[in-house]
């Protein structure tokens, strides 16, 4: 009997997918009948939701994308796809098993079983209020493990649903777990992921395992979840990687091997967005992951192309690309490409991304968004006051002060601000160790965390900076980049033709503007 995967394979990508649109569901891991009515409806829902806010992506980052960070981004931008941090697979299975075999009841699933759910949100949980469109991106290479994951989140969702309508008291631990899709890492170059792990980018070189894998994380869902992949554009399998080789190696060849990953791994037609970082990992020698972000040269044209020839898929470009001008130029100059995700950029500068919805989907930015930063500082505050109401601070406080450490970016006296931030930050872990050195010693109440984070603006930052309007701000962002652009061209000016030999006054004039403004970010840094 000839399987409905070969009939996919054998098919033109076009026709494969006229054919056979990505709604199919199973039981075990093969491949099945539709999905009911509701499960459908739910995933096209979901499906909607990641497609209509794939224009601009937050890239899962390691020790950055938390729930913390999530809700400052979600604060700055309602339309920004959120991704978590890379959960692993197996970490969620064990936990999930943990809690069914400390059960007293048979039970196969979560839902209706008696556990503390707070060992297994420590992978899962959201804030504690909706993160709107978002994805959960899981690591590993353990079709069990993934089928598992999956199935946690599903059931995590539904007990949710079933807590809410409810209104249980505040004695139960709260559930947050209503992502739109899961990832697939198959991205992550880090030894310990995609060497001794065996997954991240190394799965590029299985692309037949990934598919497999996808389908198990859709089967756990029970087809209610899109199932989408961070990739590479391939790996440095089959040779030694250094640059001059590399760069004499084919580039088509290296297309129509991302190709046929592609391909592959969509061939079943339940993954139809894949996030493509425009690089290659190394992975035969002992590279570091901040080693594969700058090494290995970009070359988005790669990806481009992909999203050109396969208008069925929904492609984003990752890698690269750190400002909101960015975002909108690749979008721009590629009508194909459905979206651009950024990492690095908006971690170290969030606030340059607050008009993200206004400048690429033309939103009104009159909504009821903060309109300043000392606003969005109020508004965080309210979530970290709930966190640590609900939650130990001493084990979460730096986490919530190291998602807004960053907000004032650029700033005179930033570096003031975060200074402060960490000090409060240590405050509950301080405190712990008195009382154990201490027991009868009677302490002071101390503020709420939220009262702590303004008193560190208040304090260290103007109010020019804290009430200055994101439109005010971006204004500023771009003279800020064409003032680098200028002195990025006069530097190219003194080099290629040597300042003291160039007599023409407006090759003098920029160098004295530069020189000047080099002195000004001097005086800045040291105030700060």
């Amino acid at each position: 009997m000839i399987s409905l995967s070969s009939t996919l394979l054998a098919l033109p990508r076009s026709l494969a997918f006229t054919l056979y649109p990505f709604r199919y569901k199973s039981t075990s891991y093969g491949l099945f009948s539709t999905t009911d009515n509701n499960e459908g409806m739910i995933l096209q829902q979901r499906t909607d939701m990641l497609r209509t806010n794939s224009k601009l992506s937050l890239a899962p980052m390691m020790e950055y994308t938390d729930r913390h960070f999530r809700h400052l981004v979600r604060l700055l931008s309602p339309k920004t796809l959120l991704y978590t941090e890379m959960v692993a697979a197996n970490a969620i299975a064990h936990e999930r098993d943990n809690a069914l075999t400390s059960s007293e009841s048979d039970n196969k699933s979560l839902v209706d079983t008696n556990f503390d759910p707070s060992y297994i949100l420590r992978f899962l949980g959201q804030g504690h209020n909706p993160e709107g469109a978002s994805v959960l991106q899981l690591g590993g290479s353990d079709r069990d493990q993934l089928y598992l994951a999956a199935q946690t989140v599903y059931e995590f969702n539904q007990m949710q649903q079933k807590q809410l309508q409810q209104q249980n008291d505040n004695k139960q631990t709260p559930i947050y777990c209503d992502y739109s899709a899961i990832n697939l890492n198959c991205g992550c170059p880090s030894p310990k992921v995609a060497g001794k792990g065996c997954f991240g980018a190394a799965l590029m070189q299985e692309p037949d395992l990934v598919r497999r894998l996808t389908s198990s994380m859709y089967n756990g869902s029970q087809g209610t979840m899109p199932i989408t992949v961070k990739c590479r554009i391939g790996t440095d399998e089959g040779y030694t990687f250094n640059q001059k080789e590399y760069l004499s190696r084919s580039e088509e060849d290296e297309y129509q091997n991302l190709k046929r990953f592609v391909e592959v791994v969509a061939s079943d037609s339940i993954v139809t967005d894949f996030q493509i970082h425009a690089r290659i990992a190394v992975l035969g020698k002992n590279y570091s992951p901040a080693d594969n972000r700058k090494v290995p040269p970009l070359r988005y044209n790669h990806v481009r192309r992909l999203a050109e020839e396969y208008p069925e898929l929904n492609i984003s470009l990752n890698g690269g690309v750190d400002t909101l001008t960015a975002v909108k130029r690749e979008l721009d100059e590629c009508g194909s490409l459905d979206g651009v995700m950024v990492g690095r950029g908006y971690a170290a500068n969030p606030w340059s991304f607050a008009m993200a919805d206004e400048i690429l989907y033309g939103n009104d930015s009159s909504t009821s968004r903060p309109k300043n930063r000392l606003e969005v500082l109020e508004a965080y505050g309210k979530h970290a006051d709930y966190e640590e109401e609900t939650y130990d601070p001493t084990r979460i406080r730096r986490f919530m002060t190291k998602a807004i450490s960053h907000l004032f970016a650029g700033e005179p006296n930033a570096k003031r601000y975060r200074i402060l931030l960490d000090e409060y930050a240590g405050i509950p872990k301080k405190l712990e160790r008195e009382r154990k050195q201490n027991p009868n010693a009677i302490q002071a109440d101390q503020p709420p965390i939220s009262e702590l984070i303004m008193n560190a603006a208040t304090t260290h930052l103007s109010e020019e900076v804290l009430y200055r309007s994101p439109e005010e701000s971006y204004e500023k962002m771009l003279w800020d980049e064409e003032q680098a652009e200028r002195k990025k061209n006069v530097v190219g000016t003194v080099i290629m033709n040597g300042a003291a030999q160039d007599d023409s006054n407006s090759t003098k004039t920029l160098v004295q503007e530069w020189q000047s403004s080099r002195k000004e970010e001097t005086r800045l840094d040291i105030s700060a």
